[in-house]
């Protein structure tokens, strides 16, 4: 009976994380780098540092830390930090190339083709240069 609501409230607790980001950046710790520029014909490997790995995007400054069993994840407010602690599946994405599930915290990092914040996570950087390149190809036909 509990398993049921289960999925709701994993899903409450997402949507509350997503509000909570709009309200700004919690992270006291702020230092600003150089602007990484993003580019639709060169990949850019992204600092794992700097990337909200719940929202999935390039923050350009030093998120929060969030250690979990000998690996750092990264979170840019409290909601975040939380879902990053509380959800396994948060720490998780899909290589765009192979299709095979990647920790975020050793993930190579890339900006996605087309946004200036996205950010797509590969298993390696060959698989992230592999995909940039058949992704580079598809756009000149």
């Amino acid at each position: 009976m509990k398993t049921k609501y289960y999925s709701p409230i994993i899903f409450i607790l997402f949507l509350l994380s997503l509000i909570s980001c709009n309200s700004g950046n919690k992270n006291t710790e702020k230092h600003t780098f150089n602007t990484v520029i993003f580019s639709d014909s060169a990949i850019t490997k992204l600092p794992n540092n700097q990337v909200c790995m719940v929202n999935n995007r390039f923050m350009n400054s030093v998120q929060i830390a969030v250690p979990l069993n000998d690996k750092t994840y990264y979170g840019c407010c409290e909601g975040c930090v939380k879902m990053l602690k509380e959800d396994s599946t948060s720490r998780l994405a899909y290589d765009p190339l192979s299709r095979e599930l990647v920790d975020k915290s050793i993930a190579f990092i890339i900006g996605k083709p087309g946004s200036k914040e996205d950010v797509l996570y590969f298993k390696s950087e060959a698989n992230a240069r592999a995909y940039f390149k058949t992704q580079l190809s598809t756009k000149k036909n």
